[in-house]
């Protein structure tokens, strides 16, 4: 699985062939920094250790009087590796919330289907794991055998697991109204 830079390089280069300078652009025009930490020097090297890994590849140029620039593109490798990583992303527990974000911004690879089907699964996830947090809440209140910081921190956990439950449900419900999942990428920095 890619981490979380690489899936959204990907996912941009997937949409049209970009130099790194557009790329760390367009990174910062969505203020991801807002939400997870990413520096315009993690973007280069991320880039070269996709390149070394076959899932993008590079083609430099030179237009006119400007220097020399490299623009890339995806691979059909990395086409495979950014849609296996957006499916598992959608399915995982991620605790900061950020590859299910990531998931987000990129579901538009994926088939509606399936986009549907691990959503549901995550679903069920976060409902087997909220019942166990409330029975262990409730469990601890009884037997006052917890710290007050403990408790709530299982309260924060819980209530953070409920917000993710209505979000989800409301993506079904969204996607069980539209025909298809494509549309604008928010890529398109025209829309930014």
């Amino acid at each position: 699985m890619l981490s979380k830079i690489s899936t959204l390089i990907l996912g941009v280069l997937f949409e049209k062939e970009r130099n790194p300078y557009e790329i760390t652009k367009m990174l910062n025009n969505l203020n991801l920094r807002k939400w997870f930490n990413i520096a315009d020097s993690t973007v280069y090297a991320t880039i070269n250790t996709l390149k070394r890994q076959g899932l993008i590849k590079g083609e430099t140029i030179k237009e006119g009087n400007f220097p020399e620039k490299t623009i890339y593109s995806i691979t059909a490798e990395g086409e495979f590796e950014l849609n296996n990583t957006i499916s598992n992303y959608l399915e995982e527990n991620d605790p900061d919330g950020s590859k299910f974000d990531i998931a987000l911004i990129l579901l538009h690879h994926l088939s509606k289907d399936e986009v549907l089907q691990k959503l549901k699964i995550k679903l069920e996830n976060l409902e087997s794991s909220t019942y166990e947090i409330k029975t262990q809440i409730i469990n601890l209140e009884r037997e006052r055998t917890i710290a007050f910081t403990g408790l709530l921190l299982l309260k924060h956990r819980l209530y953070m697991a409920e917000t993710e439950i209505r979000t989800i449900k409301e993506i079904i419900r969204e996607f069980n109204i539209k025909e298809e999942i494509k549309g604008p990428s928010v890529f398109d920095v025209s829309l930014v």
